[in-house]
Order: C-alpha cells, then structure tokens, then sequence
C-alpha cells in the first residue's frame, strides 16, 4: 500500500498523529532550558609583582610599564589589563577561548625571564 493513499483512507488517525506531534513539540519548546547569550569564563593570567614600601607611582614606572611592554609580544593575548596599588601592581593577561593554558603560561614565564631592569628589592613577579 502506497503512504499517500494510507494517509487519505485514515484521517483521523493522520489528524491524532499531527495533534500529537504538535502537542509534545510545543511542551519540549517551553520546557527546553535557552540562553542567549551563554556563560563562557575566558582564560586569563594573572602576573603580580609586590615592591615593599613603593608607591603605585613607582610601581607603575618600574615594574608595571615593564611587563606590559614585554608582555605585548605574548601570543594570543586578546586583552590586557593592569592596576597598580601601594606595595603592587598586577597585569591580567586574556586569552581566546580554546587557547592551550599550558602553552601561554610557558610563553608567558619565558617572556618574564627577559626582564632586565628589575628593582633590587621588588619580588620577582609571580604568574597566577
């Protein structure tokens, strides 16, 4: 028996059929969690450098400056942020998403290992 003439022998059943199927698509509709924009946490670095008894001036000028500079060349770094404070100063590093962590935290550490005009008595700066 062709499909066709199944369907134009059986309408009621045809007709219960499109009932049903319209029935539970409208309940998964409603009951299906949606999210226009959804949560995504971006990968990100932290490197922070403490100066005992320095201003944020200070900081700013000998330590801050310096790592934004080196840190520039990072690949991958979609956004960079850095804030400085009595006594420290930090520069957040950003990421793309899917970027290899482990990968931009050893092009991160070898970019620290260049610096060269590091106050003497500034810790030396650590990654997070």
């Amino acid at each position: 028996m062709h499909p066709i003439s199944w369907f134009i022998e059986n309408p009621v059943k045809v007709a219960v059929g499109i009932i049903l199927v319209t029935m539970f698509g409208a309940i998964a509709m409603f009951n299906m969690p949606m999210q226009l924009t959804p949560n995504v946490q971006r990968p990100t670095l932290s490197v922070s450098a403490d100066w005992p008894g320095a201003s944020p001036q200070e900081i700013e000028k000998e330590i801050v400056s310096e790592l934004e500079e080196r840190l520039t060349s990072v690949q991958g770094v979609t956004k960079m942020n850095s804030s400085c404070g009595d006594a420290e100063g930090e520069v957040d590093l950003e990421f793309a998403v899917g970027t290899n962590m482990d990968e931009a935290l050893l092009k991160v550490n070898s970019q620290l290992q260049t610096l060269r005009d590091y106050p003497l008595d500034a810790d030396p700066p650590t990654i997070r």
